[in-house]
Parts: C-alpha cells; structure tokens; sequence
C-alpha cells in the first residue's frame, strides 16, 4: 500500500498533462497517498494545471544560465545543488516512485533516492539504464517500432503505474481566477473563436505559414470566424508571417508571447477549435474541451501522442516514410504539402453543422492522406479511428494484433474469457474502417510470416533447453566451467538469430525487441539465476509468438466471414422478380 508516491516528470508540458489520468488512477487506487510530482523549472507554471497533486519539487538548473549564480563556472557548485535537493527528497521517505523522464540523468537520480519500489526507468550498480516495468520495458522498444503500435503515451504512463486507462481522458484545473482576457484581444460572446498554434518544439514538424494563412483567410470568408494565434515569445516570427500573408488581417490576433498559462487556458476554453501541431498548447486544449484539428508531421506520430480524449479530427501524410525515425533530419519535408488548408475548412465547417466530422470529397484514398477520429473502441480503449477507408494492409493487421498481444502479455491481471470478445469487436473495427476485400492476398502474405515465427519459436526452445542445461549443472553443482560458458557462447549465437529474423520482419520485430528489453534488465554474478532468468525470457517469447499466430489467424477467418457474409447480403446477388 502506497503512502507517499513521487512521480518524474521532467520533459515538457504536454508530458506533465499525459499524466492525468495516471496520477487520478493513482488517487483512486491509494486513496490516502500524498502524490508528489517533481518537475524541472522550465515548466514548474504548469503544476497548477495537474489535478490530484498535493506537492511539488522543482530542480532549478536554469539558475546556472545566469552568469551572477555561476561566476566561477566551477561544477562542483551545480554538484552541490544537485546533491543538497536529492538529500531532500531522501528525507521525504517516499515508498513509490514513478519515472516517466526516459533520460539517463532522471535513471541516475531515481537510484541515488534509492526508493525501493520503482517502476519506469532506474540504473543498476554500474550505472547502466534499465527498466522497471514491462509496459516501460514496451515503451523502450516502441520507438523502434512506430509501425506497428497502437498505444498513446497516456496508454503506456497509465498501465505502467498499474492503472486501467479505459474510459479515461486527459484533465487538467480550470483556472480558479477569473482574469479578464478583454485587455488582450477585445470579442463579442457570440463570436466563433478558432486558434492556431503555428509553432513546435522542431521546426520540421510545423505547417507552413503560408497554409495556416490560407485556412485563416477560408475560415474568415466561409464562417466568419475570428483568428487567434497562439505561442511563445520565440514563435511571434512565424505568427507575424501568418498574419502578414493573410488577406484578411483585421480578423486575426497574434497573441504569441503575450499570455501567461492562465490567459493561455482561459482563452483556449473560448475557442470552439484549435488547430495545431504536436504541441503541449494542443494538450492544454484537448483537456479543456476545445476541439483539436491535429497536424502531425516528420517525427511527429498521432498514434504515440493524439490528444487523450475522444472527438478530435488528426492529419498525417501516408507516405512510407512517415513518421520520420528518431534522429533522422529530413531535408525535404513533404509530409506537410499533403494536408491543404481546404480539406480543414471543409472539415470544420461540416462539422459546426453536424457535430460530426465528415470529411470532403475532395479527401479520397489516393490523396496519401490519414485522417483519423479520435474514439474510445467497444471495450474502452482509445484509438484512432480512421476516416478515409483504404485497403487493409499488412502494417494495419500487425498493429491491431500487436496491441491485443500486449495488453494481454504485459498486464498482470489478464481475462482469458475475453479473447473471443476482443478478436470479434477488433474484426468489426477493421470491417468499418477498411475495405476488406483482399483478406485472402493478405492471408497468403501471413502464412509467410507464421513461418518465420516457428523459427523464432524453435530457437526460443532451443535457448531454453540450454539454460535447462546450464540450470542443472550449476544447482546440482555438476556444472563444468568451460562447459557452462560454452553453453554461454552458444546462447549468444542463439539470441543472435532471433534478432536477425526481427530486423529481417519488421512486423515481427516488436516480439524480438521485447526478448531483447527483458535480457538488458538481467544483472548479477549469479549464473544460476541469469539462467533461470533467461529461460523464463524465452518462455515468454515462445509464447508471444504463438498468441500472435493465433490472434492473426482469428483475425483471418473472422474477416474472411464477414466479407462472406457481406456479399451474400448484398443486393447484386438478391433475385428481384421480373429481372
């Protein structure tokens, strides 16, 4: 029973807010907790926004930009600070403590506490960086492995503190002072208000200013509407540049740099839409009510970081290289030209009529497009619905299966019983959003893939036999040294192949890595241990393996009688009389 939980959360704003429904999860499950949350001061303003918190700690390293608090540049006195601020929160006695900050310095601050319960990222006696729990362990793979995950941020935090997500949205503290935002851009209440936040954190990943002008100037025309522009001081140049290609100027506020957080939250709730990049100010908005129109482009990925909560219209190009991969810069940037300001005109102005987000037709499953709706599905979940029905493909069948597979593997109270209820209302999904047509193609491209894991779960059987081998030699204290590092060797050789049949399928690839995560987390001297340890990674993956064959081929079947069933329903095999 948790007392006292401090949570890191030492990235950006949006981050802080993706933890919501964790820290209300947590709230519920220790409802007598102290929930402390430790922030860097770059967005220690945002604290107040966090429901369910009770303290805060701030680890101030800006104070070192200012040349009068670092005369000496000396790096024994940021040593100091660093030292005295984690002796205090020693002293705080925290029995549970969540790290969701993936850097190497959080890992080294979370073991200099020494907290005994730990879930999220922590390093080991020689300072390597490891993983304290199998939905952070996911989270540790998923980068190499965008494709084929279903899971938002909110999804991985939340389970990985061992809260059930279903139903759950992103919420933020409406601010308790009622400011008067007149002084900053003066309105009529019957005014329809719609933001843009132009800016990100990486260029790359920003419409062009000339887009944003031209949706301004088809908004202002078509609805009326009124423009504010939203951002930091350091994004007033791109607002500028909107307003200056915009025709109709007089109906747009740069308001960049000129709001605190609470005008921020204040003027976002009085807009009926946001239309943004993958921003925190997009977050901010989402948990305030405000209907998001969502931009993702290069790095940026709707299925990682869609705003949490249901009704929102997102755009990403379908192109092969999107999303961008981690720590690749791309210098032509075409993602961004295959979303025009029309198709979220259109989208806005269908949708103040009908409450309901329908596309144009202009939108059309050659125009490389994604457009999805963010939903809760039919058990709960959040997903990304999408609105332009393409064929179903290889990566959407993998995606699905993949995250069936790890809700069920990585969650510690599974329900077997539901397994015919999941496949069912994942094969309806898949019905509606898709066209279907071509299951048999795309069967016969998955008896390819049921091959490869057979041989992934040979060498997994072949893996733990070895440590069976080496488990018996050691515990019956039989085991010939030579003997045991030669049965050492030849896992290596093992784990060598199932990583080469990964990179080699990428779809499979996900299972292999996940192998991979669980090893890294082995420590010790301990043969006996590591061996027995590693067996039990094996069975693992063995078993993976299998109930990914199995939810593939339900998947297979299911849709195979559903499309049957569809077209003897349909009204071209119906005998009319007369005909």
């Amino acid at each position: 029973m948790a007392e006292n939980i401090l949570i890191l959360s030492m990235t950006r704003m949006g981050d802080m807010i993706q933890t919501t429904p964790l820290i209300r999860g947590l709230k519920e499950k220790y409802p007598t907790a102290k929930i402390t949350l430790l922030v860097t001061s770059d967005f220690a303003g945002a604290v107040p926004l966090i429901p369910d918190v009770d303290e805060s700690i701030v680890v101030d390293l800006r104070q070192f930009d200012k040349p009068e608090n670092w005369e000496d540049r000396s790096w024994v006195k940021i040593y100091r600070y660093l030292e005295k601020s984690m002796e205090d929160i020693r002293s705080s006695n925290f029995d549970l403590l969540v790290n969701l900050s993936h850097s190497k310095f959080s890992a080294l601050m979370v073991r200099y506490l020494g907290i005994k319960k730990v879930v999220g990222f922590y390093c080991n006696d020689f300072g390597n960086r490891m993983t304290g729990h199998p939905w952070m362990q996911y989270f540790g793979v998923e980068v190499f492995n965008r494709k084929y995950n279903a899971f938002n941020l909110v999804e991985i935090f939340s389970r990985s503190g061992g809260v059930d997500v279903r139903g759950r949205a992103i919420e933020v503290m409406r601010s308790q002072n009622e400011l008067s935002v007149d002084t900053l851009m003066p309105f009529e209440e019957e005014e329809l208000l719609i933001g843009f936040q132009a800016g990100s954190s990486l260029e790359g990943r920003r419409w062009p200013a000339q887009s944003f002008a031209s949706l301004a100037d088809l908004l202002i025309e078509n609805l009326n509407a009124r423009i504010i522009i939203f951002g930091v001081e350091s994004e007033n140049e791109v607002a500028e540049e909107i307003k200056s290609l915009a025709k109709n100027k007089d109906r747009i506020s740069n308001l960049a740099g000129k709001t605190n957080l609470s005008e921020l939250s204040q003027l976002l709730e009085k807009c009926e839409y946001l239309v943004t990049n993958d921003t925190g100010t997009m977050h901010l908005a989402a948990a305030l009510g405000t209907k998001i129109v969502g931009l993702f482009f290069a790095h940026a990925h709707p299925y990682e970081t869609a705003p949490f909560s249901p009704g929102h219209l997102l755009f990403q190009a379908r192109i092969s290289c999107a999303p961008c991969s981690y720590g690749v810069h791309c210098n032509d940037i075409v993602c961004v030209d295959k979303v025009r300001p029309q198709y979220l005109s259109s989208a806005i102005e269908n949708h103040l009529k009908t409450k309901t987000w329908i596309l144009p037709e202009q939108i059309t499953p050659d125009s490389e497009l994604n457009v999805f709706e963010t939903v809760f599905d039919f058990d709960m979940n959040f997903k990304l619905k999408p609105l332009v029905r393409i064929g179903l493909g290889m990566d959407d069948m993998f995606r699905e299966a993949h995250a069936l597979l790890w809700r069920e593997r990585l969650t510690e109270k599974r329900d077997v019983g539901k397994f015919e209820f999941l496949i069912n209302g994942v094969c309806e999904d898949l019905i509606r959003d898709y066209d279907c047509s071509d299951i048999e193609s795309l069967d016969e491209q998955l008896q390819k893939k049921y091959s490869i894991l057979e041989d992934i779960i040979k060498l997994s059987k072949t893996g733990k036999k070895m440590c069976g081998s080496i488990i018996r030699g050691v515990s019956g204290g039989n085991g010939n040294s030579n003997k045991v590092a030669q049965f050492g060797e030849d896992i290596s050789c093992v784990d060598e192949k199932i990583e080469v049949l990964g990179f080699s399928n990428p779809e499979l690839r996900p299972l292999t890595d996940m192998f991979s995560k669980r090893k890294e987390n082995l420590a010790g001297n301990n043969v006996c241990f590591l061996a027995i340890e590693t067996q039990k990674s094996y069975i693992d993956l063995i078993n993976e393996c299998e109930k990914l064959k199995e939810i593939l081929k339900s998947c297979v079947e299911k849709l195979s009688d559903y499309r049957s069933d569809y077209i003897s329903h349909s009204s071209i095999n119906v005998a009319v009389p007369g005909r």
